[in-house]
């Protein structure tokens, strides 16, 4: 695991649409001029469940988390939430119907109009998201991971 070190600051308060699978993660900063704005990132709604139990310990709060006993990486693959491009900035993609990342394997799923579906391995999050950003998945997908991933087609 790799741990980063958070200056939070600025941060103010945080929020969430309540849109699943992947909804609006909403943060109201204090700017450099000391006014207040709003940043919007793609996130689902347990990242906003993760960041209230991390204000709770920050705060001295002694927070208990039942233990889930591990999924084995099969399951976690063949549960990855997809999400409908439809639904992302690109508003729709003729190539790409919908996809989904399992982030502790580094596993992207993509789902294609054509009705097929292909993992792509190693995927670092960072890729991830940048697709979920980008303003065309075909292009983003044919110059940005089918190069660098090895993949496979799922049945």
């Amino acid at each position: 695991m790799e741990l980063f070190k958070l200056d939070l600051t600025k941060v103010k308060a945080i929020g969430h649409d309540g849109n699943v699978p992947l909804g609006t993660l909403q943060i109201l900063l204090e700017n450099e001029d000391g006014n207040l704005e709003i940043k919007s990132v793609p996130a689902p709604l347990q990242a906003l469940e993760g960041i209230k139990l991390i204000s709770r310990l920050a705060e001295g709060e002694r927070v208990e988390v039942p233990s889930i006993p591990p999924l084995s990486s099969q399951t976690l693959l063949d549960t990855i939430t997809m999400i409908d491009t439809e639904s992302l900035r690109c508003g729709g993609s003729s190539n790409v119907a919908a996809i989904g990342y399992e982030s502790s394997q580094k596993v992207l799923q993509v789902d294609f109009n054509s009705n097929s579906r292909y993992r792509y391995f190693d995927v670092p999050f960072t890729v991830f998201s940048n697709f979920l950003k980008a303003d065309s998945m075909g292009k983003f997908l044919n110059r940005e991971i089918k190069p660098y991933y090895q993949y496979e087609r799922v049945d």
